[in-house]
């Protein structure tokens, strides 16, 4: 009963809180809703999905089995081989506009740590920072709550049709936000994003791409040229990716070291979901 008062009451002063912030109001109500599955389809769904996705990422490996291994070139880049340490008061900015969104994974609500976060921000900085320190990414944070939801206006009876949505702990991706924030921070200062990119970056969305990629043909015609537009739609994308090639690349190409570098590797091995 009293998790039931606190929890009504918390959603209330939220929603009282973004009067006039259509935007912050919507990110609310949304987090009302999350914890009831929302879109979440996959309760009536058969029991072989993780076979199915794991065959899948699998058969597209070896489809590419036979293509020449990359011998990634070194680039002359400023290095970066240590972190910059993690302060009390960005741990508290963070736990305060973060979502509520609590993962089945997670100890406590999300609400609940929000709620708290004077008195537990201390305690997060210093597991952060030991993780930094160490290059580690804690074993607990590796594990992942897969849910297969159907793509819009699909055959819910087919399993191609769904596509797998990690739920992470809360403080997983508390953590990945404050390594993304460093490491975007390197990338920028050194000039190391293509000036093109649109995707993970402030101030880019697939807005500015789509902008990008009309307004090119158009300044092209009217100086006479033609344009062609190739368009690569690629299949499990993000699990494909070789994590060798990766950390490879990082460190080549974008001048990661020793913890910096290691905490990658950390974060890339032993993943269970």
């Amino acid at each position: 009963m009293l998790y039931e008062n606190k929890n009504t009451m918390y959603w209330q002063d939220e929603i009282a809180a973004s009067n006039g912030n259509m935007r912050r109001l919507w990110r609310t109500l949304k987090g009302v809703l999350s914890d009831h599955g929302g879109e979440d389809v996959s309760v009536n769904t058969p029991h072989d999905f993780p076979t199915f996705f794991k065959d899948k990422v699998e058969s597209v490996r070896l489809s590419t089995s036979t293509t020449p291994s990359y011998d990634v070139p070194h680039r002359m880049v400023p290095t970066s081989d240590e972190w910059t340490a993690v302060s009390v008061d960005e741990v508290d900015k963070l736990l305060g506009s973060a979502l509520c969104k609590t993962c089945q994974l997670d100890p406590a609500p999300t609400w609940l740590v929000k709620e708290l976060r004077a008195l537990l921000s201390p305690f997060f900085t210093l597991l952060f920072n030991k993780s930094l320190e160490s290059g580690i990414f804690p074993s607990e944070f590796k594990k992942a709550v897969v849910r297969p939801l159907l793509k819009n206006g699909l055959d819910a009876s087919q399993k191609q049709t769904y596509r797998p949505v990690s739920n992470l702990s809360f403080l997983s991706k508390l953590l990945e936000r404050i390594v993304q924030r460093r490491l975007q921070t390197i990338l920028d200062g050194n000039g190391l994003m293509p000036s093109t990119e649109s995707a993970y970056r402030q101030f880019h969305s697939t807005e500015t791409a789509i902008l990008k990629v009309y307004n090119d043909p158009l300044l092209a015609a009217d100086e006479g040229q033609v344009s062609a537009l190739c368009l690569l739609d690629l299949t499990a994308a993000f699990d494909t990716v070789d994590h060798y090639l990766l950390l490879l690349r990082l460190e080549r190409q974008f001048g990661l070291h020793g913890s910096v570098l290691q905490w990658f590797r950390s974060y890339l091995s032993d993943r269970s979901f």
